[in-house]
């Protein structure tokens, strides 16, 4: 089987692909620069909302925005999932309301948070924390429960006291599931932010978009949505670079797995 690696230059053939077309389409003038503006154009565009300090005060905004909610959602989410996991009485009380709520887009709650919640930072933050919070319990929970039975047996015969239990087996056994479900949620939290601003608000990246296509400012909508792609591949990259840093594994224990090596020895410390 071939393992050859491939360097990180792969990724930029089709971005550089599609930016030859565009410039050369451009460039040929065979694009009606009212509906699609050329490079030079939106680099014009993106000139001016940086010396303007606009495309700064929406890109701020919005981070502020996503990492609010999200942090709320982390926050509410993580116990219930790790009581989810711990307890079948939790899961039966709290699963059926998480699994219908998450079939339910964010963006259908809109509307009935904007008369709710009004159109000001409550209603944003709303849909941002309704996005993120069921991939966040449903990942915590799955961690808990993926955990090896015969662990949860030396635990308790060990007699250990509950918050030993989940500082050596409960969150070593769950955080790689945690990150994962954080992660997705971050995501999930972009974007849903993005469509928040977009019907209701009057600042961040999503407004940008549409106040452009009210002005009928095409190239500041290219730049805006260009902006909205490469800041949710940052936020991705970050995310991934603290996973590394603090070390967490890939991998999530089954009962058809050994448990990875830091569970095994914080029991056997005991």
């Amino acid at each position: 089987m071939c393992t050859k690696r491939h360097g990180p230059y792969y990724g930029l053939i089709i971005p550089a692909a599609l930016f030859g077309l565009w410039l050369a389409a451009g460039y040929t003038q065979h694009l009606n620069s009212g509906i699609f503006p050329t490079p030079s154009e939106v680099w014009d565009a993106l000139r001016f909302l940086v010396q303007s300090g606009a495309l700064q005060h929406h890109i701020g905004v919005s981070l502020v925005r996503v990492a609010l909610g999200w942090a709320l959602a982390a926050l509410a989410g993580i116990p219930v999932g790790l009581l989810m996991g711990c307890s079948r009485r939790a899961a039966a009380i709290f699963g059926p309301a998480v699994h219908f709520f998450r079939q339910i887009p964010p963006t259908a709650w809109i509307p009935l948070f904007l008369v709710w919640l009004g159109i000001g930072e409550a209603s944003k933050l709303a849909v941002i924390f309704y996005a993120a919070i069921g991939p966040i319990i449903l990942n915590t929970a799955l961690g808990v429960q993926s955990i090896a039975p015969e662990y949860w047996e030396v635990a308790r015969v060990l007699c250990l006291q509950p918050m030993a239990v989940f500082k050596k087996l409960i969150w070593p056994g769950s955080r790689a599931a945690v990150y994962t479900g954080l992660r997705m949620a971050l995501s999930l939290s972009w974007r849903a932010l993005v469509a928040a601003e977009m019907l209701a608000g009057t600042s961040g990246l999503g407004y940008l978009v549409m106040s452009g296509r009210v002005l009928v400012r095409v190239d500041e909508m290219l730049v805006g949505v260009l902006c909205i792609g490469l800041i949710g591949m940052w936020m991705e990259w970050m995310f991934g670079l603290v996973e590394h840093r603090l070390n967490i594994p890939h991998e999530v224990v089954t009962d058809h797995q050994h448990t990875p090596a830091p569970i095994g020895r914080r029991l056997q410390e005991v």
